[in-house]
This record gives structure tokens, C-alpha cells and sequence, in this order.
């Protein structure tokens, strides 16, 4: 897999994709909707999540014959593995900016 960024986009997008549940299928439009973000963001980002093998994509099976189908989407659980990781480096960094915790400087961690 290849190293994850943690950008605002990809953080909205694999929240939603997070708090799906195994029932509660996620397909584009949704993640556009439900991430505040538009189709030019979401697409390039599930691709690029796919890529990486974070994300699956599979089509609607089988299609409706009132609509085109929808490509679901869903974290592969080396994805999940993969978020928490980068997750907890990034919080990890972002420590390592907090000034030290002392009673002159009244910062409480």
C-alpha cells in the first residue's frame, strides 16, 4: 500500500465511508453530498483510495431498470488498518507542535 495523506477531502470522504454500516451502502453522489464535496474532489479521491487498496468499488447487481447503476464504494479492512495508522501519526505530529505543558505558560495537554 502506498503512504496515505490525510488531506480535509480524503478525511471527509473516509469518515463516510467509516461510518457506513455493512448494510448501508455508500455510492458517489452520496459521498459528494454526505462529505460536503464536489464530484471533481470525490471521484479522482475514491480512485486514487481504490489504487492504493484502501477502498473497493463494485457495481449494483443487478442494475434497476429505472436507473443507470450505482458503484458502491467501501474500506477494505487493510484500508481501516491503514487509516488508523495514518491517523495516529498525524495525531502523534500535530503533539509534537502543541508548546510543553508548564504553570508559567498555563497550557494544560
Amino acid at each position: 500500500m502506498t503512504q496515505l495523506r490525510l488531506t480535509q477531502a480524503t478525511l471527509a470522504v473516509v469518515g463516510v465511508l467509516m461510518a457506513a454500516g455493512p448494510d448501508d451502502r455508500v455510492w458517489g453522489l452520496r459521498l459528494c453530498e454526505e462529505a460536503n464535496l464536489g464530484s471533481g474532489t470525490v471521484y479522482p479521491l475514491l480512485e486514487r483510495l481504490e489504487k492504493a487498496g484502501i477502498a473497493t468499488g463494485f457495481w449494483e447487481d443487478p442494475p434497476p431498470a429505472d436507473r443507470p447503476p450505482r458503484r458502491f464504494y467501501e474500506l477494505t479492512s487493510a484500508g481501516r488498518q491503514e487509516i488508523a495508522a495514518a491517523m495516529m501519526a498525524r495525531s502523534a505530529a500535530r503533539r509534537r507542535w502543541l508548546p510543553a505543558a508548564s504553570p508559567q505558560h498555563g497550557v494544560i495537554p
